[in-house]
């Protein structure tokens, strides 16, 4: 089954990205009939440092969507972020 990867970098102590994983969980929450279909990780910037560079995420917070980035640096607003999950769950669903 296909799924939509949430790749979300981040920095302990950093609050910028406490706010979006606080906001990513929410989303999945909101949309916990998807959630076998989503899968989140978090990615720590000195713990995963290979995949860091992989994805371009040099700043965080950053997000990646099935291994395309889409936040870099900036904390997106929830319904923007919510409505590109969506989208990426009707490729997978539909």
């Amino acid at each position: 089954m296909e799924k939509v990867v949430i790749e979300l970098l981040h920095l302990r102590g950093c609050p910028d990205c406490a706010e979006m994983i606080e906001m990513v969980k929410e989303i999945i929450e909101d949309l916990k009939d998807f959630s076998d279909k989503i899968e989140l990780k978090l990615l720590d910037i000195f713990e995963n440092n290979q995949r860091v560079v992989e994805l371009g995420m040099y700043k965080c917070p950053a997000l990646a969507i099935n291994g395309t980035l889409q936040y870099i640096g900036a904390v997106p607003m929830k319904n923007e972020l919510k409505s590109l999950v969506l989208f990426e769950l009707s490729k997978v669903s539909g």
